[in-house]
C-alpha cells in the first residue's frame, strides 16, 4: 500500500507542479495516472472492507470523470464528465450507507435529529452555491441535480463521522467537505476563464477530497 500511495503522492505534486508551470503535456498525462495508483492503494490495503466496493466504483468513475474534463471545452464531453463524477458521489452515498448498516437485515443507523438540523444548512448552502455558478441555461438542471447529490454526499459524510468520531470518521467529512468545494470551483469556472489560482484550487481540493475520503473507509 505504501508504495502506491508515495506514486500517488509523486504523480499528484507532477500534476500541481504542471498546471503552476502551464507544461499542458505533464497535466494532462500525470491526471490520469492519479486516481490509479490510490485505486491501487486502496486495494492493497485491504479495500474490501464494509463500502469498499462502492469506492472502488466511485474511484473507477472518477477516473473515467478525469479523462473526460481533460477535454472540457467541448460541451458534450463535459457533461460526461460532470455524469461520472455524479456517479462517483452516488457511489461514495452507497458506500457511506452500507458503512452506516443499511443494506444489512437489521437495518442502518441514522441519527434523526442531526439530519433535521444539518439539512436546512445544505439547502442553504446549495442556494448560496448554485447563486455563486449561474450556469447557463441548457446546465441549470444539470447543475441542480449535480448540488443536490453532493449536499447528500455531505449529509450522509457527517453521519458517519457521527457514528464514527475518530479520526477515520473526520477524515470521511472533512473529504466530503473538500469536494463541494473542488466542485464548486469546478462548476464556476466552467463557464469562465480559468485562472492559475483557481485551476490549482480545483485540483488540491480534489486530490485531498479522494484522498481522506478513500484513507477514511479503510480505516474505520
Amino acid at each position: 500500500m505504501k508504495i502506491f500511495l508515495t506514486l500517488f503522492a509523486i504523480v499528484s505534486a507532477i500534476h500541481i507542479a504542471a498546471i503552476v508551470f502551464q507544461k499542458e503535456w505533464a497535466r494532462r498525462v500525470s491526471k490520469v495516472l492519479i486516481i490509479p495508483f490510490l485505486l491501487a492503494a486502496f486495494i492493497a490495503g485491504g479495500g474490501f472492507v464494509s463500502g469498499g466496493l462502492f469506492t472502488i466504483l466511485a474511484l473507477i468513475f472518477g477516473w473515467i470523470g478525469d479523462i473526460l474534463l481533460i477535454k472540457k471545452k467541448k460541451k458534450n464531453v463535459f457533461k460526461l464528465g460532470i455524469l461520472s463524477f455524479l456517479l462517483g458521489h452516488l457511489c461514495y452515498i452507497a458506500a457511506f450507507l452500507e458503512i452506516l448498516g443499511f443494506f444489512s437485515v437489521s437495518g442502518g443507523m441514522v441519527n434523526a435529529p442531526t439530519i433535521f438540523l444539518f439539512t436546512p444548512v445544505l439547502i442553504i448552502g446549495g442556494i448560496f452555491v448554485f447563486g455563486l455558478i449561474k450556469p447557463f441555461r441548457e446546465m441549470r438542471i444539470v447543475i441542480i441535480i449535480y448540488m443536490l447529490i453532493i449536499m447528500s454526499l455531505c449529509l450522509w459524510g457527517f453521519e458517519v463521522f457521527f457514528f464514527n468520531p475518530n479520526v477515520a470518521g473526520a477524515l470521511v467529512f472533512l473529504g466530503c467537505l473538500l469536494f463541494i468545494i473542488s466542485d464548486t470551483l469546478l462548476a464556476y469556472y466552467a463557464f469562465r476563464k480559468l485562472k492559475l489560482f483557481p485551476a490549482v484550487m480545483v485540483m488540491l481540493t480534489y486530490i485531498m477530497a479522494q484522498t481522506e475520503i478513500v484513507l477514511g473507509i479503510l480505516w474505520i
